[in-house]
């Protein structure tokens, strides 16, 4: 360390990286400051160099070989003479929770993450060098203060020619100074006051005339008894010490250097580090705490959550459990209240979440509109059901939002612990997917996590990434269940039912459309599957002599149905297949026609324009309106399978009744799904219900053995059918 001519003195750095570049770098930037830079190129050197140097600041890269930063930094805090020494790790490694903890523990203050920027270096290496500068002041000013007392203390003449030294050093010190009269074996609290400087009296918020010739307990009644014992041990012995803490009694954060500058004499010089203090307190809010509703953020959780479960393993009665809960129709705020909206809602819910759990809970919230709960101690697992029903029932409340009365629901699930896992982050996943089951049921509801669950869930993942690959493989087939006139029992069409092939086995549409749809991957396969079934449908009639009436149904998903370009498409397929558009029925669900009624009407007339006959499936289970019924321009209403295969339920086969009679009475001719039994067949042909399909004529069979069946039923076997 030397002193410019012009300027303030160089303080020292200490830069520590295995990369030299890295080291020029920093050199170069720092000097500029009037910086000195000692670099090292490894954690040994670094050590080696502490005894040479008082350094004002360790910048310590953290991946080095040998000793790494970690150690390197645990080594420094060991260490009497180099515990002061503040390090701030600068570092390629993604700033994740668990390398974030470690560095706060080695005795990091602060981290940097390649690459970073230089400003913000050079900012946070002035203040820490400005720091240490006024370390060296104070330590400087203390010195020549002891000087000058024992100058007094020997001689009157020395204390006239030093009285204006030691004025001028109190007055023009930043950091507080006080200097007590101790007796030897005497505590801190019976220490006298002798002087003060005016730094002293601000930190005191007392005038020099309240604080002189008074005793510490006098002024500090509640000292910590850490610093009696720390003051003791420097009047003992007689080495200087440091130490920092916080003064309840003046509500501040100080760093008090004290040693002893003659018999019976006790120096303390203290730093204020309550802005500092609070400056860390934020940067680690900053990193743990989420910053709208002030809960725990997930990297908190997580850590909270391992030592939950760290516990559980050393402690054989130990219970707890995590609860994730997600609001239910939370999304349409944000769209239609606006995202403020939105951030109040999260911040009313976060209260409630407060409010419903215990004192010894932690709260977080882990994304958008994501909460969960860590419940420690329990007594037992009905216990973690109390507070999950308690969290439903908060959120149940309705809340009043810019003059909106809002209500929501959410799911919740839960993981009962002690459990066997070894990351916090798959218990947090089996909660989300218990949460998902939940939410299945209808919203607002508990689900606790079985492993079956993990099980479904990788089910899934694994089929929605393979459904990504089924179409350019060309791995879905479609297979057509006959349709049969119940009065002559004479085929007279098809239903095209998606399968798909992979790894040897048909798949079930039920175990992928789901999927497909939630990915909206039905849009592409849901096209595939109408081209494929025109296309087929175009063949056969090139070869055989279809019935009068026959027609091929295509079922449209929702999301299929809603593409604003459907008819355009639609147009395309016949154009490039060449079929007839009377051959084709598109059949859409009663739940897709009540969504949006007046857009359905208009869809509808489109295809029906083109030629193309509609149908109305799974009739009976939703919720029709008469009055729109009327105004649909479909052809056939199609009875629901549940209907028809228990018609001894006296209110089925009235529902059946009703709706064969419905349906002519409209123009419409009906279809009856699932038909299995004779009885079944004679009654709906007994009502004049003219179609059917059900495994009582034929399961839905491959497009060859279709083939074959109207090679069999065509007009020249007419008689034999």
């Amino acid at each position: 360390m030397c002193r410019s001519e012009n300027g303030p003195e160089a303080i020292d750095i200490l830069a520590v990286d295995d990369e030299q570049v890295n080291l020029l770098l920093l050199s170069g930037l720092l000097r500029r400051e009037g910086i000195n830079v000692v670099c090292a190129k490894s954690g040994y050197e670094a050590l080696a160099l502490l005894s040479k140097h008082d350094f004002a600041l360790i910048l310590l890269d953290v991946m080095m070989p040998g000793l790494d930063g970690f150690d390197t930094a645990e080594r420094i805090r060991a260490g009497e003479a180099t515990r002061h020494i503040p390090i701030i790790f600068i570092t390629a490694i993604s700033k994740e929770q668990r390398h974030v903890f470690r560095g706060y523990e080695a005795g990091a203050v602060d981290y940097l993450i390649k690459p970073f920027d230089h400003d913000i270096l050079k900012n946070k290496v002035r203040v820490f060098v400005d720091m240490h500068r006024q370390r060296l002041a104070v330590q400087r000013a203390g010195e020549a203060l002891a000087r000058t007392v024992a100058e007094l203390r020997s001689s009157s003449r020395a204390l006239s020619d030093s009285r204006a030294r030691y004025q001028s050093l109190f007055n023009s010190m930043l950091n507080g100074f006080v200097l007590l009269s101790m007796e030897e074996g005497a505590a801190l609290p019976q220490a006298r006051v002798l002087e003060v400087n005016p730094a002293m009296e601000r930190m005191m918020d007392r005038p020099r005339e309240m604080l002189v010739d008074r005793t510490v307990s006098e002024l500090l009644p509640n000292l910590e008894g850490h610093l009696r014992d720390f003051t003791a041990e420097v009047a003992r012995s007689g080495r200087s010490g440091l130490v920092e803490t916080y003064v309840a009694d003046l509500r501040r954060w100080l760093r008090i250097q004290a040693y002893v500058p003659g018999p019976g004499l006790l120096a303390l010089v203290a730093e204020d580090t309550t802005a500092r203090r609070k400056a860390e307190e934020t940067v680690q809010e900053r990193t743990f705490q989420d910053p709208l509703t002030g809960l725990a953020n997930r990297a908190l959780l997580l850590n909270r959550l391992e030592q939950s479960m760290e516990r559980s393993r050393r402690r054989l009665n130990y219970l707890y459990a995590v609860l994730f809960l997600d609001l239910d129709r939370f999304k349409p705020i944000n769209s239609s209240l606006g995202p403020a909206a939105g951030d109040k809602v999260l911040c009313i819910v976060a209260e409630r979440i407060k409010a419903a759990a215990r004192g010894l809970d932690t709260v977080a919230r882990c994304g958008a509109d994501e909460f969960a709960l860590i419940l420690e101690e329990l007594k037992n697992p009905a216990e973690a059901m109390q507070v999950a029903r308690r969290v439903c029932r908060e959120m149940a409340r309705p809340m009043e939002i810019d003059g909106h009365t809002l209500r929501f629901t959410a799911s919740v699930g839960v993981v009962l612990g002690p459990a066997d896992y070894a990351q916090p982050e798959d218990l947090l996943r089996d909660a989300g997917i218990a949460m998902e089951h939940a939410r299945t049921l209808g919203g607002g509801k508990v689900k606790v996590f079985k492993w079956a669950m993990r099980t479904r869930a990788q089910y899934a993942l694994n089929v929605n990434q393979h459904l990504h690959q089924a179409l350019d493989r060309d791995e879905f087939r479609l297979h057509y269940q006959p349709i049969v006139d119940l009065k002559t029992m004479a085929l007279c069409g098809f239903e095209a039912l998606i399968r798909w092939q992979t790894d040897g086995r048909l798949v079930p549409p039920g175990d992928f459309i789901p999927h497909a749809e939630q990915t909206g991957l039905i849009v592409p396969i849901g096209q595939w599957a109408l081209a494929e079934a025109c296309r087929t449908t175009s063949l056969w009639r090139s070869r055989f002599a279809l019935p009068e009436g026959f027609t091929v149904a295509v079922n449209l998903s929702a999301r299929q149905f809603a593409q604003p370009d459907l008819v355009r498409q639609l147009a395309r397929i016949l154009e490039e297949t060449g079929l007839d558009p009377q051959l084709l029925k598109l059949e859409i669900t009663e739940t897709m026609m009540m969504q949006n009624p007046e857009s359905v009407v208009h869809k509808l007339r489109g295809l029906r324009e083109m030629g193309v006959k509609v149908g109305i499936d799974d009739f009976g289970t939703g919720y029709s309106s008469l009055s729109y019924l009327r105004r649909f321009p479909i052809n056939t209403l199609k009875v629901d399978r549940s209907f028809v295969s228990d018609l001894d339920a006296f209110e089925n086969l009235v529902i059946v009744r009703t709706i064969v009679s419905l349906a002519h009475n409209l123009g419409f001719d009906v279809v009856a799904e699932g038909i299995e039994t004779e009885r079944q067949r004679d009654f709906l042909a007994g009502l004049n219900c003219e179609f059917g399909q059900g495994f009582l004529f034929s399961k839905a069979v491959s497009g060859d053995q279709a083939q074959d069946l109207l090679d069999v039923c065509g007009p020249a076997h007419a008689g034999e059918a």
